[in-house]
């Protein structure tokens, strides 16, 4: 919820690489310290010592998230890159019955389903072969469905395994030096974004 706070709500891309990949690095260093806690101070690893490290954690987590946001101008930068929550649930999403679907020729190709969507799937991609959203970045927050063309995506019920993540990147200096308005006059409810 604070992270939706900041004005930084479109993204202009993904760090092009392997930076995704740092959440798998953040979770295994959270998983040691908690075993350290545990099992290297017994004494200390209960009571207020306990509430301590869990408090001065999650601040820890905050400051970082809204920094990052600040840097990278983009509120999702944190759950891009850093949060270890992601690792588990990348995992469980490839199998999930819940995915977005439509139909590729009900848009107006404005680009806003990718300007907007937080998480820099390219949503448009999948369409074409009448796949659904297949990405495990893909949250459901249902952004992409409720802009620009009526019915042309929705949630969908079935089974097919996810993971084929088509991901937006970057696209050089110029990418970074703002907010990424919608400037694409196609599309007729850049006015609501």
């Amino acid at each position: 919820m604070v992270l939706d706070l900041l004005p930084f709500s479109r993204p202009s891309g993904r760090l092009p690489g392997h930076w995704g990949s740092l959440c798998y690095l953040h979770l295994a260093l959270s998983v040691g310290l908690v075993q350290l806690l545990v099992f290297g101070f017994r004494e200390g690893a209960a009571g207020p010592t306990a509430v301590a490290w869990f408090i001065i954690g999650n601040l820890t987590c905050y400051a970082v998230g809204i920094a990052l946001a600040h840097a990278l101008l983009d509120n999702r930068a944190f759950c891009k890159y850093l949060c270890p929550v992601i690792v588990p649930l990348k995992i469980t999403s490839r199998f999930s019955l819940l995915k977005i679907g439509g139909e590729a020729t009900r848009g107006n190709d404005c680009g806003a389903w990718v300007k907007m969507c937080p998480m820099d799937v390219r949503i448009p991609e999948y369409l074409p072969s009448r796949q659904r959203v297949l990405s495990t970045e893909c949250s459901l927050c249902r952004t992409c469905i409720t802009i620009c063309a009526p019915e042309a995506l929705k949630l969908t019920f079935g089974f097919d395994l996810g993971g084929k993540d088509l991901l937006r990147e970057r696209q050089g200096p110029a990418a970074t030096g703002g907010r990424n308005a919608l400037s694409d006059e196609s599309c007729p409810q850049k006015a609501h974004l």
